[in-house]
């Protein structure tokens, strides 16, 4: 009788590992209504019209009213730290091409500041300007872009936030359109 138990319990204990594992179902995802979407792709390199240089002298020729203007930090990173700016993830919406150019901290690979790019008569015009603390720009679905940033709460030491903040831009009538703000307060 034992050794028929424990044959049994052998047997079950086979049978469940060797089993396919039947917690995860996997479905078709739902296409998206075209119609609803504008394309969004992104842009290779090459197709790009402004290189760093262009973009770099367009923002600082750029007078300072209206509703995009600079701060005087990413000025300063401008003026003075050619190393301080890059291209991020193109992107183009209705046709369009968009550059985002990402303003770092001098001396490290924290962006504080991005811009992004269209192009207006061949020359580029700035469409969006955006700042934030450990920043990220990336282009997201349906013609928008996602700025994601790292927010301090107020028991945090100054290497470390614990929150975050994100906000949703799109683009509409010919101009990019801030969305509701999402953010986390962090751990205190």
């Amino acid at each position: 009788m034992l050794f028929s138990a424990v044959a049994l319990v052998a047997l079950l204990a086979l049978a469940f590992f060797y089993s396919p594992d039947r917690g995860l179902r996997i479905e078709a995802t739902a296409q998206p209504d075209h119609a609803a979407v504008t394309p969004n792709t992104t842009v290779s390199p090459e197709d790009l019209p402004f290189d760093v240089e262009d973009i770099r002298t367009h923002l600082l020729d750029r007078p300072s009213t209206g509703s995009h203007t600079l701060d005087a930090q990413t000025t300063e990173a401008l003026l003075y730290c050619d190393e301080c700016i890059s291209l991020g993830t193109a992107l183009e919406i209705d046709g369009a091409p968009f550059q985002v150019a990402l303003v770092t901290e001098p001396g490290t690979d924290t962006v504080f500041s991005a811009a992004v790019i269209g192009e207006q008569s061949g020359e580029p015009s700035l469409q969006l300007i955006v700042s934030g603390h450990d920043l990220t720009l990336t282009p997201g679905r349906g013609g928008t872009l996602v700025a994601q940033e790292k927010r301090y709460a107020p028991a945090d030491e100054a290497c470390c936030p614990s929150g975050w903040s994100v906000q949703v831009y799109r683009f509409h009538d010919g101009r990019f359109e801030a969305g509701q703000r999402v953010s986390s307060a962090g751990e205190s």
